[in-house]
């Protein structure tokens, strides 16, 4: 029974590990996207405004309202995903608590079984 358990925990830990590195891996992608979003907007907003076209102004404010609805779309994605992240995660360590009483009480059954 021990070893089950012991393999069951090692198991366990495992899945908690992959799933906070997964959350992390995710928040720590988002931020750097969107880092380099702005800047290609800064970029693009410093050559555009230098640029002696009539139409420059035009485009950058298009660029602009595009960019935008692009990073709040990106934003609110990503919050989503990390919510739906986190419930996936209590979700399997719930299950993961399940199993584990449910391995008890089995192993318990067997052990009983066993003597008779």
């Amino acid at each position: 029974m021990d070893k089950g358990l012991e393999f069951f925990d090692a198991w366990a830990k495992t899945q908690k590990e992959f799933l906070e590195t997964s959350l992390k891996t995710q928040e720590s992608f988002r931020t750097h996207w969107l880092d380099s979003i702005k800047k290609s907007q800064e970029s693009f907003f410093s050559t555009a405004s230098t640029v002696d076209n009539p139409h420059a102004q035009e485009i950058l404010k298009l660029f602009n309202a595009w960019i935008g609805t692009m990073i709040s779309t990106s934003e609110l994605f990503n919050e989503e995903v990390v919510k739906m992240q986190q419930s996936w995660g209590k979700t399997l360590e719930n299950q993961i608590e399940q199993s584990k009483e449910l391995t008890k009480v089995f192993s318990a059954y067997l052990q009983k079984a066993g003597t008779k």
